[in-house]
Order: structure tokens, then C-alpha cells, then sequence
């Protein structure tokens, strides 16, 4: 499965497939910034830098609106671009001995075929259109 937008007159074409098996099956996607690291950047302010995730394999994935990041020991849970891809930081609670994990979700609504993506998430087939902010994304 593939995604295909356009921002900036540059179509780029992104392999949904390849993108899952490299990132453990949770494919970030925001705004291209310093600040935060997304597997997929979108050049556009009207896109959230933590704007959705997909999540699956082969062919079978789910968008969800928000990410979910891992609590930042720095103390920069305040600051709006967290984690920074530049941070030397071990994102995780020590006591627990596991990360600890929070939603981040943007004002920016995500849409697929124009509804909001449901709560828990909305599944992906192809021919859908994904928007995000004025950014449409096309499933192929």
C-alpha cells in the first residue's frame, strides 16, 4: 500500500509497506521540522508536527489521530515540539523500567474521505483520502 501527496510542487509517493517493517509498524506522520522526527515529513504549516500515526503491516493499517510519544526525562512536556530528534535523553521512567507514554493530539483535525477519524482510529483501504489540514494524502 501506498500514500501519494503533493505539497510544496513536489509529489511524493511513500511505500506504506517498506515504512511499517523499518519503524516496528507505527509509521509517525507530521510536519517537517528540526524539533521532532516523523517517518513521514509533510512541508506544509497547516500539518501538525503530531498530527496521526498509521499502524499495521502488509497491507492492513489504521489511521489514529495524535501520536503517542514517549515522556521526555529533559522536562520539555511543556514545550510544543517534543521529543527533539537532537536530545541525548533516555526517554523512558526508570522506576517502571518501561517507557511511559503520552497522547499528544493537534487542533488540526485528520480526516479520512472527509469524517473525522474515529476514536479509535479508522481503518485504511485504497482509494482513500486522507486530509490533513491543506494537505490531502491519496491511498494507493
Amino acid at each position: 500500500m501506498k500514500l501519494e501527496f503533493y505539497t510544496n510542487g513536489v509529489i511524493s509517493i511513500i511505500d506504506l509497506d517498506k515504512l511499517a517493517a523499518e519503524y516496528a509498524g507505527i509509521i509517525n506522520i507530521g510536519q517537517k521540522c528540526k524539533q521532532v522526527w516523523n517517518a513521514v515529513k509533510i512541508d506544509d504549516e497547516s500539518v501538525d508536527p503530531f498530527q496521526c500515526n498509521i499502524i499495521g503491516s502488509a497491507g492492513s493499517y489504521k489511521l489514529n489521530h495524535g501520536q503517542e510519544r514517549t515522556e521526555c526525562p529533559k522536562g520539555l512536556l511543556s514545550s510544543r515540539l517534543v521529543p527533539c530528534n537532537t536530545c541525548t535523553g533516555r526517554c523512558v521512567n526508570i522506576r517502571a523500567g518501561r517507557p511511559k507514554y503520552y497522547q499528544r493530539t493537534p487542533e488540526t483535525p485528520t480526516l479520512v474521505n472527509g469524517e473525522p477519524v474515529s476514536e479509535w482510529g479508522t481503518e485504511l483501504h485504497e482509494g482513500d483520502t486522507i486530509t490533513l489540514g491543506n494537505v490531502q494524502l491519496k491511498v494507493n
